[in-house]
């Protein structure tokens, strides 16, 4: 055989070595090369409550450090089906993200429509924030242990409002309701701003929501905040006892948010996305923007971490559903 003549397979590793020569430029453009436009960021709610508070700040801060425009688009409906098919339908490049949050996992595990960690990759978790229990500022309870007197006196009057049947807020309310030895009717309202509309005109008796709404309305003495479903007392609000001090035991429950892509957005675009959104939400403007309405800065220190975090809601949520009987919703 004539040494100077390449033989077949030599002529197969030459080809080898020439294709992976020429994808690693590809591939490391697939991650450096992002962003390479507009980023849009799903809020799957309507806009005005607390998704927007949190998102619509980090949104600028993203802004600026990826220099591409950054934008918030609600679409609201579909227990979150109307936002999630949005970004299902959208090229998987990490151009847009979808808003995610504890009710997103509620109603994933009550309805069963999709599964946020096969269909997603959740990037990062970026705020926290207690719950709080609300009566209107014009409510005859002045505390926690007058509401539940009366309940107990008169069973099945008090009402409460919710996001929907095994919404976050729902499966808290009947843990309250077991807890405390009452009886109350679920009111569903298609959003938190409108939900606190119906407190402040007396339409419903209580509500257990983000702190959000008691930090905006409570000044003006429109809702009355009667505790914290959390086992601290809130800083910007101490005379606000926690749900155990004002006689109720149930678990605490913080509202967290935070942001995925589609389930097969490439690695390195994910990591990019992590790195700016976490940049971006511990940033001393977002902060600043968000401290008054006691949301806090809190992240996942990897997109597993922020996996785990939502497996682990949607086990125990899971489990209340099942002991509440809640039929899933078919449509």
């Amino acid at each position: 055989m004539n040494p100077s003549h390449p033989t077949r397979r030599s002529l197969l590793t030459q080809a080898t070595a020439l294709s992976a020569a020429m994808a690693l430029p590809a591939m490391a453009q697939q991650g450096t090369g992002f962003p390479k436009g507009t980023v849009r960021i799903i809020i799957p709610l309507s806009a005005g409550g607390a998704a927007d508070a949190q998102t619509r700040p980090l949104a600028v801060e993203l802004q600026n450090a990826l220099k591409e425009t950054v934008i918030v688009d609600n679409k609201p409906g579909g227990l979150f089906m109307i936002g999630l098919q949005s970004l299902l339908q959208a090229p998987a490049d990490g151009h847009t993200l979808l808003y995610l949050y504890n009710s997103v996992a509620s109603v994933q595990a009550v309805h069963k429509k999709f599964e946020i960690n096969r269909q997603l990759i959740p990037v990062t978790q970026t705020t926290a924030m207690p719950m709080v229990l609300l009566v209107p500022g014009t409510s005859r309870f002045k505390t926690l242990a007058e509401m539940v007197d009366y309940g107990r006196a008169h069973p099945g009057t008090l009402n409460y409002g919710t996001l929907g049947v095994g919404s976050t807020e729902h499966l808290k309310a009947v843990q309250l309701e077991r807890a405390a030895g009452i009886t109350a009717m679920n009111v569903p309202f298609r959003a938190g701003p409108e939900m606190v509309r119906g407190l402040i005109g007396s339409e419903i008796d209580f509500v257990l929501t983000a702190s959000t709404f008691a930090h905006t309305f409570a000044p003006k003495g429109q809702v009355r905040v009667l505790a914290v479903i959390d086992s601290e007392r809130m800083k910007e609000m101490p005379d606000v006892p926690t749900i155990a001090q004002a006689g109720v035991n149930i678990p605490p429950l913080v509202f967290w948010s935070g942001y995925a892509v589609r389930a097969d957005t490439p690695a390195a675009i994910v990591q990019r996305l992590h790195a700016e959104l976490i940049a971006a939400a511990t940033s001393a403007t977002v902060q600043n923007a968000l401290s008054p309405m006691g949301i806090t800065a809190a992240t996942s220190r990897s997109p597993q971490d922020f996996r785990k975090l939502i497996s682990d809601e949607v086990a125990w949520m899971s489990e209340i559903s099942r002991d509440m009987q809640i039929v899933p919703d078919k449509t």
